[in-house]
């Protein structure tokens, strides 16, 4: 192709390409240890449930989840110094707050987390359904490396 004719196109895909689209909605999954609980944040409705082994039904000893927000949100603290630094919020209140460092720990496991946590004085790992925390020492196995 010749002339300006031939450049529309890829400029129109580039400009398409970079046109900000929404986020997916995914469902944010924390475990924590001393005590034991867990955190699911959900970015489509907004919605915060922990539950943990302290909080159960005394007639079935299930645990009841305790719903901590229904329209919480998760943003960058800081983009301009950080962009891997976020905040689980609701309102004022930090629910949570993350590192997307790959290197989260639940504290129990050899399960590596894409992200730290931090609820109150708690360290944890949180991870996804489309990225989910790994078992490390499987990993090595895999590899045919025996720790």
């Amino acid at each position: 192709m010749s002339g300006s004719g031939g450049m529309k196109a890829p400029l129109w895909a580039l400009a398409v390409a970079m046109t900000p689209m929404p986020a997916a909605a995914g469902t944010l999954i924390c475990s924590f240890t001393e005590p034991f609980f867990s955190i699911a944040f959900d970015s489509a409705t907004g919605k915060v449930v922990e539950t943990s082994a302290d909080v159960f039904d005394p007639g079935t000893g299930q645990p009841v989840p305790t719903v901590l927000a229904e329209h919480a949100r998760l943003r960058v603290a800081d983009p301009r110094r950080d962009p891997f630094s976020l905040v689980l919020e609701n309102g004022g209140e930090t629910i949570l707050v993350l590192q997307l460092t790959g290197h989260g720990s639940d504290g129990m496991s050899d399960n590596l987390f894409p992200f730290q946590a931090m609820r109150g004085g708690r360290d944890g790992g949180c991870e996804t359904y489309k990225y989910p925390a790994f078992d490390t020492y499987e990993l090595l196995l895999d590899l045919g490396i025996s720790p």
